[in-house]
């Protein structure tokens, strides 16, 4: 998920892990990101993706 809202809608309260990225965020085995949040969540964790960041708030 990539924002709590989506996480509510799979039923959780709290990430896991959450990934930090400069990048757009495209869920494609090409890209980095995404295959670290899937292989990370077939783990057993619950991962949340932040991509592009506004850098003056976060």
């Amino acid at each position: 998920p990539m924002s709590m809202e989506e996480a509510r809608e799979r039923g959780w309260d709290e990430l896991d892990v959450v990934i930090v990225t400069g990048d757009a965020y495209i869920d494609h085995p090409s890209f980095a990101m995404s295959i670290l949040g899937r292989v990370l969540e077939a783990a057993g964790f619950r991962v949340g993706i932040i991509s592009q960041p506004d850098w003056h708030s976060a």
